[in-house]
């Protein structure tokens, strides 16, 4: 009767750790399953992160361009300008000595007056040329300034993710290393009821 006994509370503390060892194999699976999807979403992450930087780097690159020939527009302008202000200086020489000569023609005193508008004209366009272009010239730096604090933004995210993940990883590794402790335990508890 003792014998029956004892080999049914075997069979009992069997079951339990047969029922505890199918748990825990479905735990784990649940975990793989979770990591499994866990690493795809970050892969993806990673991908749309690599894509958004490739995206970054295009638009900076357009828009070092843009600001090159900017830069040489402007550069352009001021010798233009510059050749305008010679030009205006010649005119304003003319037009006094045309003061001068205002008894020789008043025909002479028309024209010179019209060219002197004229050039006015031209430097007054030339001028807020320069200014409109100078303006353009300060928004584009002020995007450019934006997409690098976006991109040191992104960069920070993707930092925090990867933290993120690396303590996921070791959370993981220790768990593993517990359910090992543990079975090594119920294997040498086993072990002493079999004796």
């Amino acid at each position: 009767m003792k014998a029956v006994a004892v080999s049914a509370r075997r069979r009992e503390n069997a079951s339990i750790g047969v029922g505890i060892l199918i748990t825990l194999a479905a735990a784990l699976c649940a975990l793989c399953v979770f990591q499994w999807w866990d690493a795809a979403r970050l892969r993806k992450l990673v991908e749309d992160e690599r894509k958004s930087k490739r995206d970054v780097d295009v638009q900076l690159a357009e828009k070092d361009q843009a600001n090159k020939r900017y830069a040489d527009e402007i550069a352009r302008l001021e010798a233009l300008r510059k050749d305008l202000d010679e030009s205006v200086k010649t005119n304003k020489a003319e037009v006094s000595r045309l003061k001068a000569d205002l008894k020789r023609s008043e025909f002479d005193l028309g024209r010179a007056t019209n060219s002197v508008t004229v050039y006015k004209d031209a430097l007054d366009k030339a001028n807020e040329a320069i200014r409109q272009q100078n303006e353009s010239v300060k928004q584009q730096n002020e995007a450019i300034k934006k997409i690098a604090d976006d991109r040191a933004e992104l960069a920070a995210k993707y930092n925090k993710l990867a933290e993120d993940y690396n303590k996921a990883v070791t959370d993981y590794n220790t768990l593993v290393e517990q359910v090992k402790k543990e079975h090594a335990a119920a294997a040498a508890a086993a072990e002493k009821e079999k004796k």
